[in-house]
């Protein structure tokens, strides 16, 4: 199959599950969605690439599924309109949040191939 058709068809999968967890309600200001998307969607990469499966499944999952999956445009967006609002605190925890946590998802998936 063509890998433009196998990334669009991913993709379409991939935000489908980012909007379903969109709805996740924020905790103390923080997009708990987005956090959820960026660490699992940054663990679910790693397996992928660590673990190195062939070109098809790199581009309909990796690329597609989890390029539409996660959200580091809307990560950057909210963060932004934390500093907007002058919220720093929120916005620094925000940031160590998605980054350690995504960080974090990386490492337990080259964990979870590597042994």
């Amino acid at each position: 199959m063509d890998p433009a058709l196998l990334v669009g068809i991913g993709g379409a999968i991939g935000s489908v599950f980012r909007f379903v967890l969109s709805k996740v309600p924020t905790f103390k200001g923080i997009p708990l969605g987005t956090f959820i998307v960026n660490v699992t969607g940054s663990g679910a990469l790693a397996i992928l690439v660590f673990s190195q499966a062939p070109d098809t499944v790199l581009y309909f999952t990796g690329t597609g599924i989890l390029g539409g999956y996660t959200t580091f445009s809307t990560f950057s967006y909210e963060t932004f309109r934390m500093m907007e609002n002058h919220d720093y605190y929120t916005m620094g925890i925000n940031i160590l949040l998605n980054a350690g946590g995504s960080l974090i998802g990386v490492l337990l998936g080259f964990w979870i191939v590597t042994g």
